[in-house]
């Protein structure tokens, strides 16, 4: 099931930045329920945004085998012989339904033996991370390392003949493990049977041996009283998307009206939230952190050079205030990154841009045929879902990973007015449903 991001989704998301802190965001990328006979692949993982610290589990393929992603190693199991399972790393693999986060820090707790049931493991994780102020109507991820007495895990195989792997009556095959030693990945939640975990289950679990020649989907497990431990995601500070700006208190008044704007406001300009909107407030708020080091943004004071995408000019123009007729803005495809951004008093000037490789490359692939007006309906939605995707990931990560701000000396001011540009936004404002 993809997540689409809506203006109440955005509002929840904002909504975190009067919290004192979060957890990582959980994603997703199709849905358990809905793979239907052909398990339609919903991800490459090569085209996730962000594989640092990346945990992560699914299905291998069509039902080749199982995925689980170890701070930012891929491993993928399958077991098409009897009685053998084989584990390989890459990332070029893929998955009809995905379950992953992004984890840097973890807290790490006691979690006393027994543990005899997958059910067990639900009930201790849930208990201690309730206990820890954790919010369990909130997705998480979690770990759990030791040494176990005794497990029985399974890799799924094939159910088409067309498919490498294939065995007649075979739908996954089981191990049973003792004396073992390695890690359990899971994942936690109440909102997602059915997407990423069973009908009658708030977790997801996956086993890596510690030497990495086992990986399988766990089902049963006894550690007797052995002591175990439990790593939770170390909560972290939101993002946060305010900028106080400072401006004058009526048509003809003083400078000293302070205010906070925030995405939400630039959306109610803009006219729908996006990633071009995101990246473009984000950068723009590393931009003025540079210009404005005590934190108060004189948009009196400020002018901008932007790309010229939709998104990033009206970001541009709302952030900083900055309008052509009055010599304080302009757009230039000519430029560096993404915006040039000067302090008009000190005449200090930054360029901003994106760091490589964060945007997924189908975004682009994607929007250049949509620009043409050529994308079929239904791919378009496609390339909402990834731009969603993608706004949820930097909204949930700390921008000043994700762009890089550099001073430019000497910068020429030379305004150029054009009419040419296109407004790709509204190219397929008439287009078909996806169906219809």
């Amino acid at each position: 099931m993809k997540k689409l991001i809506s203006i109440a989704l955005l509002s929840i998301l904002l909504s975190q930045t009067m919290l004192a802190q979060t957890t990582p965001q959980v994603f997703t990328k199709g849905a358990m329920n809905n793979m239907g006979p052909t398990y339609d692949i919903k991800v490459w993982l090569d085209t996730l945004p962000d594989k640092s610290n990346l945990f992560a589990m699914g299905p291998y393929d069509k039902m080749k085998g199982e995925i689980t992603v170890f701070d930012g190693k891929p491993f993928f199991a399958s077991a098409f012989e009897e009685g053998k399972a084989v584990v390989s790393q890459s990332w070029d693999i893929r998955s009809p339904f995905f379950v992953y986060s992004n984890v840097k820090n973890w807290e790490e707790f006691n979690l006393p033996g027994p543990l005899n049931s997958v059910q067990q493991i639900e009930e201790n994780v849930a208990a201690i991370a309730k206990n820890k102020g954790y919010d369990l109507k909130e997705p998480f991820a979690f770990r759990i390392g030791g040494e176990f007495d005794q497990m029985t895990a399974h890799i799924v195989t094939p159910r088409s003949p067309d498919i490498e792997g294939y065995r007649p009556d075979i739908k996954s095959q089981n191990f049973t493990l003792e004396n073992e030693k390695g890690e359990i990945l899971g994942f936690y939640s109440e909102q997602h049977q059915g997407v990423f975990t069973g009908s009658k289950s708030f977790i997801h679990v996956h086993y890596l041996r510690d030497d990495q020649t086992f990986m399988g989907h766990l089902d049963k497990i006894t550690t007797g009283n052995r002591s175990l431990k439990l790593y939770l995601p170390k909560k972290q500070a939101p993002v946060e998307t305010g900028m106080r700006v400072n401006d004058t208190d009526f048509s003809k008044g003083r400078l000293g009206y302070i205010q906070t704007i925030d995405l939400d406001d630039l959306v109610k300009f803009h006219g729908h939230l996006c990633d071009g909107l995101v990246v473009g407030h984000l950068a723009l708020q590393q931009a003025m952190e540079q210009l404005y080091p005590d934190g108060l943004i004189d948009r009196t004071n400020t002018r901008v050079v932007s790309k010229a995408s939709p998104c990033l000019t009206d970001a541009a123009i709302y952030d900083t205030g900055g309008r052509y007729q009055f010599n304080s803005f302009y757009v230039s495809d000519a430029i560096d990154g993404l915006f040039v951004v000067q302090r008009i008093d000190t005449k200090k000037t930054v360029g901003v841009q994106m760091k490589n490789g964060l945007k997924p490359k189908e975004i682009d692939q994607l929007g250049a045929i949509a620009v043409k007006g050529e994308l079929p309906t239904c791919d378009l939605d496609k390339l909402k879902n990834l731009e969603d995707d993608f706004t949820e990931t930097l909204l949930s990560t700390d921008p000043k990973k994700n762009f890089i701000v550099t001073e430019i000396s000497d910068f020429n001011w030379n305004p150029i007015l054009k009419s040419t540009y296109i407004k790709t936004d509204i190219i397929n404002k008439n287009a078909l449903k996806c169906g219809k």
